[in-house]
């Protein structure tokens, strides 16, 4: 029986098992780079829905300014917008009482605090409390004195309640002097800005 010749056949079959293992490595390789290139596709395409996404979404948000942009400078320059104008409205009520005929006023602000969050709705709203002394000589002054402060109110402001009283017991008298007294408590609304909070 013939052996075969096992030394000339050495080389050529190192070849082919160089050239298979070779082989091997190369589909190895290349199902690494394609899962690598799957797994880059895939966050590109995740970046760019993304993107799409805020773009989409700044889009919207800029329509959004566009089509409110006048309402909110209206209440800026209305003063519902910003730090709290407490002069402005100190000089309203005045103005209001002379223009009623109130003849003195006394008022108290309190300090600005949080509005309750269900009239806040997610708006960072505040309220400035202020209480409001008034002589009357009759009922009537004090509905035309709130609806002079109405037409002057430098903001958003809202009537929490009046009381009247009766300063004294004194038997009726056809007299100028205010002989009433009420208290009315008013609410001032604002809304503090980023730019307002920021130190």
């Amino acid at each position: 029986m013939n052996r075969p010749p096992t030394a000339a056949l050495k080389w050529p079959l190192a070849m082919v098992a160089a050239a298979a293992l070779l082989a091997v490595l190369g589909i190895s390789w290349s199902w690494d780079a394609t899962r690598s290139a799957a797994a880059l596709h895939a966050q590109a395409v995740q970046a760019r829905t993304a993107a799409e996404t805020r773009l989409s979404h700044s889009r919207a948000q800029q329509d959004l300014i566009a089509a409110h942009l006048a309402d909110y400078e209206a209440l800026a320059a209305r003063g519902f917008v910003g730090a709290e104008n407490r002069l402005a409205w100190i000089e309203a009520a005045q103005v209001a009482a002379r223009a009623s005929g109130v003849p003195a006023l006394e008022y108290r602000l309190d300090p600005r605090a949080d509005a309750p969050s269900a009239l806040a709705r997610g708006l960072p709203l505040k309220e400035t409390r202020m209480t409001l002394v008034l002589p009357l000589l009759v009922e009537t002054d004090l509905a035309r004195f709130l609806a002079a402060l109405e037409q002057r109110a430098p903001g958003i402001q809202r009537v929490r309640g009046c009381t009247i009283t009766r300063g004294d017991d004194a038997p009726f008298e056809a007299v100028d002097r205010p002989r009433l007294r009420a208290e009315c408590e008013i609410l001032w609304f604002t809304v503090s800005t980023q730019r307002e909070s920021a130190p």
